[in-house]
């Protein structure tokens, strides 16, 4: 391929060449506070339960999901997120109210994580001052 003092471009010939762009170009990591606290504001199908903490790759694609253009691109991204740092577990027998499972702490906020219904998610929405739980499985996401 070869283009043309006039711009057009010469598709006959088969050597390639690179197109202009910003290879080296990277998106700055997201605030690991509010990386967290965007994560876990969405509500995930399926039961999971956090096992990994989120490394700056993460947070780097959780900036790209607050850009997204789409609510389905930004799911997809985020989900792929929750994938990687979860591990399914069994769902609770016969429960029909919101079952604790795990509670996410971070600085000084907690998260309790609840399998409610068909979805995993954080109730109350936004998390909870920390010291308000005491006698549940701990996670400091900072040391996961």
């Amino acid at each position: 391929m070869r283009i043309a003092a006039d711009g057009y471009i010469d598709l006959r010939t088969s050597r390639k060449i690179r197109t202009p762009g910003c290879p080296g170009v990277e998106v700055d990591p997201y605030p690991e506070e509010e990386a967290v606290a965007f994560l876990l504001s969405h509500a995930f199908p399926g039961h999971r339960k956090v096992v990994r903490t989120l490394t700056e790759s993460h947070r780097r694609r959780i900036r790209l999901a607050r850009w997204a253009g789409s609510v389905s691109e930004r799911m997809a991204l985020v989900d792929r997120i929750w994938r990687e740092i979860t591990e399914p577990v069994l769902a609770p027998q016969g429960s029909s109210s919101p079952t604790l499972i795990q509670v996410l702490r971070y600085g000084n906020r907690e998260y309790p994580l609840h399998l409610d219904g068909g979805v995993t998610r954080v109730i109350p929405p936004g998390g909870l001052p920390a010291g308000s739980f005491s006698k549940v499985e701990k996670v400091d996401l900072k040391t996961a």
